[in-house]
């Protein structure tokens, strides 16, 4: 498997909430940054061709984009979820390979619940959690 397969990096998305894994390499939530930079850095699985691609990957920190728009004391993820499911909505309405299985073959990585919650089961979309081991 190694030998064939190929991820599609979406290049859509600003920085830092998306591309910046630098943003995100310690701490807690790190497993988001360290598993987009070394993705990013991959030759051998990565390709600029989605027509080549098995998989597709969404380059995002759920901690970044919480650290970036929650609204502190309010307790609601709304806007968070809006601005992701947005950011979704423009891959799925811009690319015809996101249809080739409704996104099945999609995926991110995120270390907070809610992504899967609230945005991953309206789309499809693969989650690969984190989860603190001590």
């Amino acid at each position: 498997m190694e030998k064939t397969l190929k991820v599609y990096i979406y290049k859509e998305g600003d920085k830092p909430i998306f591309h910046q894994p630098e943003a995100m390499l310690t701490g807690v939530y790190a497993s988001e940054g360290w598993f987009m930079k070394n993705i990013k850095e991959s030759k051998h699985f990565v390709t600029s061709n989605p027509e080549k691609a098995h998989l597709f990957y969404i380059p995002f920190s759920s901690r970044v984009l919480q650290l970036q728009l929650y609204v502190p004391g309010s307790h609601s993820k709304k806007n968070l979820i809006q601005y992701l499911k947005n950011y979704v909505h423009r891959i799925t309405t811009r690319y015809n390979f996101w249809n080739r299985t409704d996104g099945s073959d999609h995926f991110l990585v995120a270390c907070h619940d809610w992504v899967s919650l609230h945005v991953l089961n309206i789309y499809g979309i693969l989650a690969v959690k984190c989860y603190l081991i001590n």
